[in-house]
């Protein structure tokens, strides 16, 4: 009688044990499912992921001292498996948070781009998941006129500007981005009445500052807002201090108060100054709205060429 009970109360503690585990290891599982669907506040969730799977191996890993035996051996071999595919899993959603480039992106937001041709160091970039199938890198955004575009050679050169709202990425990296795999280029325009619209390009690049980040390539146009950037392909970059147009008698940058690949003067101007109305001073795109309509929205952005 003794021995029996003794082996029912060793059955207890085993079945309390092992509902014990299971209960974390579906806490652990619903806390994976909900990394998927939310995406704010990433670092923080994947932080306590980390930490929570950390907790749930010590916890499996130090059953009760009274249980010594195979059962309970074959469980925890069980369970441990499962934390094996929990991390897997975890680890798959944390590279939703933190890809290498902005084709890897799951979501769109600002993230760290890996170019080892560019700098050892990782930069911040802009990405675009949700846009005609997403993998864009956001070279130009301009949405609220609250950062300047009249700026100096060097600031077009370093970029500036939010990531979360209007910047310019830089030249220097727009040029690395483009020296490192051919990309496509689209345009989203959007005008005051929310009309929108876009061209895209098959094939974008720049040369680098060596060569005045001429606009080398562009590839066929394609799209609804109409070709007003293939009139400046072969022509290099302009700001108000360094003139490299093709117009002797004036700087084309200063009379449109922007920065550009000017000719004499422009087709579009997407660097202008928001919310002008002048003629060719503000954000233009001519065959959408012309030379003197400044538009509400206007994003440059390129992806892989699949």
């Amino acid at each position: 009688m003794i021995e029996g009970l003794f082996k029912a109360m060793d059955l207890q503690i085993l079945k309390g044990e092992l509902e014990r585990q299971g209960k974390l290891v579906d806490e652990l599982k619903a806390k994976v499912q909900q990394l998927k669907k939310d995406g704010d506040d990433k670092e923080s969730r994947i932080h306590f992921l980390t930490a929570e799977l950390e907790r749930l191996g010590k916890l499996i890993g130090e059953p009760n001292n009274q249980l010594n035996n195979q059962t309970l051996r074959s469980e925890q071999e069980r369970q441990g498996k499962l934390l094996e595919e929990l991390v897997q899993e975890s680890n798959k959603h944390s590279s939703w948070f933190n890809p290498h480039n902005c084709s890897e992106a799951k979501l769109s937001g600002t993230f760290e781009a890996h170019l080892a041709k560019f700098s050892s160091q990782p930069f911040k970039v802009a990405c675009d998941a949700n846009t005609k199938g997403g993998g864009w890198t956001i070279l130009l955004r301009r949405m609220d006129g609250s950062v300047n575009f009249y700026r100096t050679w060097t600031e077009y050169k370093e970029g500036f500007g939010d990531l979360n709202g209007e910047f310019f990425l830089g030249l220097d990296k727009i040029h690395a981005l483009t020296a490192d795999t051919n990309q496509e280029l689209l345009v989203v325009l959007e005008d005051r009445q929310g009309n929108e619209t876009y061209e895209l390009y098959e094939s974008f690049a720049i040369g680098d500052e060596d060569q005045q980040y001429v606009l080398h390539t562009l590839g066929e146009a394609s799209g609804t807002a109409g070709d007003s950037l293939s009139a400046h392909l072969d022509m290099k970059f302009s700001t108000f201090d360094r003139d490299n147009d093709t117009w002797e008698k004036d700087n084309c940058a200063v009379l449109t108060t922007g920065a550009w690949w000017y000719s004499k003067c422009h087709f579009s101007n997407l660097a202008g100054t928001y919310n002008d109305d002048s003629n060719q001073k503000g954000v233009n795109w001519f065959h959408f709205k012309g030379h003197d309509y400044s538009l509400k929205r206007a994003v440059m952005m390129i992806r892989p060429k699949k």
